[in-house]
């Protein structure tokens, strides 16, 4: 069954980002090779084996700028310029969260002369995400 994405929210702390339309969690591991001569630890041989490492993910955020958000999209941009971490409680579907530190990586304005004017963040997980 599919689930609507209109509840979704992006908050830092209580405040909910304001003007965010979209938002990706990627989450990713990394993974080692192990592949062994002679197909050793049980794998057939001709074939490669791994193990996993280390896991994070960089989210991405876009929606309509909003330089008016004092609690949510001005603290992104002060937390870019300043080098600061924040943290982000994202929710999919109003109910699920992710929560987790972050360093605000990419900040992108675009002004369009036909339309309005968005943003685009990415933000880079930093440390263990805590599922909800």
């Amino acid at each position: 069954m599919a689930i609507a994405g209109y509840p979704g929210t992006v908050k830092i702390g209580a405040n909910i980002i304001q003007d965010i339309q979209n938002f990706e969690l990627p989450f990713k591991m990394d993974t080692v090779e192990t592949t062994a001569f002679g197909g050793s630890g049980g794998a057939a041989v001709g074939t490669k084996t791994f193990i996993p490492t280390l896991y994070g993910m960089q989210v991405k955020l876009t929606g309509s700028w909003a330089k008016t958000d004092t609690t949510g999209q001005l603290l992104l941009e002060n937390a870019f310029f300043g080098r600061n971490t924040v943290t982000l409680i994202c929710s999919p579907n109003g109910t699920n969260t992710y929560t987790f530190a972050c360093w605000v990586s990419d900040y992108t304005i675009k002004a369009d002369t036909k339309g309005k004017v968005d943003v685009d963040y990415a933000v880079t997980m930093n440390g263990a995400v805590t599922i909800a």
